[in-house]
């Protein structure tokens, strides 16, 4: 599992992507939960199987936030549909994302489909997240 910080200069650049442009569109956006001057929570079940795409959530999210004052909280978590392809034990991948306190943080998560006492599932994840991170230009530090 990564805990990971943007640094703060990043912080407002990264939202900007986040909510206007596509870098997350291919994951699924399991849940939204955004903490202006009410709380609102998005459960990102689709109404046949499984998750929407953040592609399709994105829109929702961002119309929220225009709409009121800054959000004290903005919490997202993602999950990555290919799981099997990053790993053969992976049931489900998650990367979390909460903007909170003018900073931003990622966390991530792993499911396995049969229990296993090795970690290779969460370095290969832990390793995508990273490669991820370091194409997309977002530089990222370890948090303490």
């Amino acid at each position: 599992m990564l805990a990971l910080e943007l640094h703060k200069d990043d912080v407002k650049k990264f939202m900007g992507r986040l909510l206007r442009e596509g870098l997350f569109d291919s994951y699924e956006a399991r849940l939204a939960e955004i903490v202006t001057v009410v709380r609102v929570a998005i459960d990102g079940a689709a109404e046949t199987e499984g998750y929407a795409k953040w592609e399709t959530t994105r829109p929702l999210v961002y119309e929220i936030i225009k709409l009121t004052e800054k959000p004290k909280m903005l919490k997202l978590v993602f999950s990555y549909a290919a799981a099997p392809e990053i790993h053969k034990n992976a049931a489900a991948l998650f990367l979390n994302i909460v903007y909170e306190n003018d900073g931003v943080t990622f966390t991530t998560a792993c499911a396995q489909k049969e229990f296993a006492m090795d970690k290779s599932l969460d370095i290969a994840w832990d390793d995508f997240v990273r490669a991820f991170f370091e194409k997309a230009g977002i530089v990222v530090t370890d948090r303490l």
